[in-house]
C-alpha cells in the first residue's frame, strides 16, 4: 500500500504534546488532512481540531475500528489507551507508545529517531515505545561520547508540563489565585504547591529514595546509550510550563580534557553549543542546546556540561513525528 493511502491515528487530543505534534505534522507535510484521525474516549466532548485549514473531527475510541494500514501514536495512558493499544496491534497496525503504556515490556522496542530506528526491522511486536522527553534529550547530549562513558549523573529540571495537562491547568489556576491575594489550592496527588515552587520530587519516593520517574529515566538511558554505562539521575520539577535543562556529571574513561569533549558535542547531530542554556532559550528550538562545559574539580575523568531543550515539540512532538513518518514511509 502506498503511503498516501495510510492514515495516521492520534489518540488523546487532550495530552499537552498533541498541539505541537499538529504543528509539527503540518509543518514538514508528513501527511494530508484526509490522512489524519483523531481519537479519545467517548465521553469526552472535544472540539474538531484545525490541520491543514480543514476541521478534522474527534472520534470515538471506543467505536474505532483499527486497520493494518494504520499507525497509531498513544498520547495517553490509562484502561482506555491500554485498549486502543491491543485492538490496533490485533488489526496489525503500528503502534507508537508515547505515554509509557509498555514501560517494563522488554519485548517493545524503544526508539529514538536519531539513535536506533534500524531497530525497527528486527522488533518481535509492531510496537514501539518512545523515550520520555528527558530522556530523549539526555541520551542525544551524551550521544557523541558514548564510546568513552564510564558513568554518567544526571539531575533533570523538567517544567510541569511534564506532568501532564492537568498539572498545567493546576499551575495556571495557582499562579491566578495568588495574583489576586488568594490561597492557592494543592492537588493532594503532588502535595505541594505547582506555582512559584521547585519541587524535590513530584512523585513520591520508593524504599531506596528514588522516585518511579528517576528510575523510568534511567532504565531508558541504559536502553539506548548501553548497559555498560553506570546510570543515576534525580529529577526536580520547575515552576515552569515548558522547556527542561539537565545538569550532566560525565565519568569519562581515561581522563579528558574539556576542550576535547567540546569538540565532540560541537559534531553532535540536532545538538547547539551555547555559553549558558536556558530552558526559556530552547522552548519552540528544534536543537538540543549544550553548555557550560567545565572540568571537575572532583576528577580528571569528570566533565560537567548542561544540556536544555523544549520538552513538548523537541522531545515528545518532533521524535514521535520522525517515526511516525518512517512507519508510514517504509512499514
Amino acid at each position: 500500500m502506498s503511503e498516501a493511502n495510510r492514515e495516521l491515528i492520534l489518540v488523546g487530543v487532550d495530552n499537552a504534546a498533541f498541539p505541537p505534534l499538529l504543528e509539527v505534522l503540518e509543518e514538514r507535510e508528513i501527511i494530508e488532512a484526509g490522512q489524519l484521525r483523531l481519537l479519545d474516549e467517548e465521553e469526552s466532548e472535544v472540539d474538531p481540531q484545525v490541520f491543514a485549514n480543514r476541521n478534522v473531527p474527534v472520534e470515538s475510541l471506543e467505536k474505532f475500528r483499527f486497520e493494518p494500514e494504520h499507525v497509531v501514536v498513544l498520547l495517553k495512558s490509562g484502561a482506555a489507551a491500554q485498549a486502543a493499544l491491543a485492538a490496533a496491534e490485533t488489526a496489525g497496525a503500528w503502534v507508537v507508545d508515547a505515554a509509557d503504556n509498555t514501560r517494563g515490556d522488554e519485548s517493545v522496542i524503544l526508539v529514538h529517531p536519531l539513535l536506533n530506528t534500524a531497530d525497527i526491522a528486527a522488533a518481535e511486536r509492531r510496537v514501539l515505545a518512545m523515550p520520555g522527553a528527558g530522556a530523549a534529550m539526555v541520551a542525544e547530549a551524551l550521544l557523541p561520547l558514548r564510546d568513552q562513558l564510564q558513568g554518567v549523573e544526571v539531575t533533570l529540571n523538567q517544567p510541569v508540563s511534564a506532568l501532564g495537562k492537568s498539572a498545567v491547568d493546576a499551575m495556571a489556576a495557582q499562579t491566578a489565585r495568588m495574583f489576586n491575594g488568594q490561597e492557592a489550592e494543592i492537588d493532594p496527588a503532588i502535595g505541594h504547591r505547582l506555582a512559584f515552587n521547585h519541587l524535590s520530587s513530584a512523585e513520591a519516593p520508593l524504599a531506596s529514595g528514588h522516585n518511579l520517574g528517576e528510575l523510568a529515566l534511567i532504565h531508558d538511558l541504559r536502553r539506548l546509550l548501553g548497559e555498560q554505562i553506570a546510570m543515576d539521575a534525580t529529577i526536580n520539577t520547575a515552576s515552569v510550563f515548558h522547556g527542561q535543562l539537565a545538569n550532566l556529571r560525565v565519568v569519562m574513561k581515561e581522563e579528558t580534557e574539556a576542550e576535547k569533549v567540546s569538540a565532540r558535542l560541537r559534531n553532535g547531530a540536532r545538538l547547539k553549543m551555547t555559553e549558558r542554556p536556558s530552558a526559556q532559550q530552547a522552548v519552540g528550538g528544534e536543537e538540543t542546546l549544550v553548555g557550560r562545559l567545565r572540568q571537575s574539580l572532583l576528577s580528571p575523568k569528570q566533565v560537567n556540561f548542561c544540556a536544555a531543550s523544549d520538552n513538548l515539540r523537541r522531545d515528545l512532538a518532533m521524535n514521535c513525528a520522525q517515526v511516525a513518518h518512517l512507519l508510514l514511509k517504509n512499514y
